[in-house]
């Protein structure tokens, strides 16, 4: 029987993150469920940018910009992980885990950290932060708003799982280089 480190690495295979043995947890899936739930926040935020920029709601002014860096820590996690279907898919290689898990937690990070501080932005609404402005369209900017959060927190999530799955692959291959060769017909 092969180790892991030779099972993963001798032969091409579509996961970019190899495991020893082929679970319910598939890393494509996975990936493709990060990409389809970045696509979300990255639409929502998009038009809730352009929404407080053409005050559709009256805010102090911090509305686009918490927009606009949601909007770009979500595109960021939207352009890692479909480079990463793509390379997987097109190219049929495995990535290092080392660099699955770095990107993915720089994702992981600037999604959970910017979310946060906009979630304690949008709570200002409940207590009558948006103030009607040109016209009364300010509870569809909201719901988007919530939604586009929800599926951030759903990627976040995704990306969280991945980084697991990836630090158990790089735990097994570190082990797998660490064990003895087990001696083969020729050198008996």
């Amino acid at each position: 029987m092969l180790s892991y480190y030779e099972e993963s690495y001798t032969g091409w295979h579509p996961d970019a993150v190899p495991r020893q043995q082929k679970k319910w947890l598939n890393f494509l899936s996975l990936r493709f469920g990060a990409i389809i739930n970045t696509i979300a926040p990255i639409v929502c935020f998009a038009w809730a940018y352009t929404q407080h920029e053409a005050g559709v709601v009256a805010t102090d002014g911090l509305g686009s910009a918490w927009a606009g860096i949601n909007l770009g820590t979500a595109s960021y996690g939207f352009v890692w992980s479909t480079v990463v279907f793509l390379v997987v898919l097109t190219f049929n290689c495995a990535i290092p885990p080392g660099v699955v898990i770095f990107f993915d937690c720089i994702s992981w990070l600037a999604q959970l950290i910017t979310i946060c501080f906009y979630m304690q932005e949008l709570g200002g609404w409940h207590a009558g932060g948006y103030g009607y402005s040109s016209n009364n369209k300010h509870e569809n900017l909201y719901e988007a708003e919530v939604f586009g959060c929800s599926m951030m927190f759903l990627g976040i999530i995704f990306n969280m799982i991945l980084m697991i799955v990836a630090s158990k692959a790089c735990h097994i291959q570190r082990n797998a280089k660490k064990e003895p060769t087990k001696p083969g017909l020729e050198d008996v």
